[in-house]
């Protein structure tokens, strides 16, 4: 990318998550002036929903890559945050997509990427686990 610069995990877990936090802004932003008084109500509510989950899981996303600065070595906040984009990405996207489209095709993915989500969950709590199993 650029000579000298390295990226790691962590590295990319924060440049994802501030990417998914400025989409979250964009999309609510256009959704509340634009969308809400276009799409059927329910459409609305599909897409709010899938907003209000890229941002508060980009928020996670987040702790993931700050919290491997200090647990480099903890393999469980890794594959939270891998998980994390993955379910992003599935989740939200389809989400998005069929409520300002209408397309019923990306919403087979949605269970995909919130069972993503939920495994990003679960790896997070298990690395917080290792934590205090390793300082006890």
């Amino acid at each position: 990318m650029w000579p000298g610069l390295t990226f790691d995990c962590r590295d990319w877990f924060m440049v994802c998550s501030g990417l998914f936090g400025a989409v979250g802004v964009i999309a609510g932003a256009i959704g509340s002036h634009l969308l809400q008084e276009r799409l059927p109500t329910t459409e609305f509510a599909v897409f709010t929903t899938a907003i209000t989950y890229l941002l508060l899981h980009s928020a996670v996303l987040f702790a993931c890559g700050v919290a491997l600065y200090s647990q480099a070595d903890n393999r469980w906040f890794k594959l939270a945050g891998g998980f994390l984009v993955i379910g992003i990405v599935l989740f939200c996207g389809s989400l998005i997509i069929r409520s300002v489209t209408g397309s019923l095709f990306p919403t087979n993915v949605a269970p995909l990427g919130g069972s993503a989500l939920i495994l990003g969950w679960l790896f997070l709590a298990i690395g917080g686990l290792r934590i205090v199993r390793c300082t006890k």
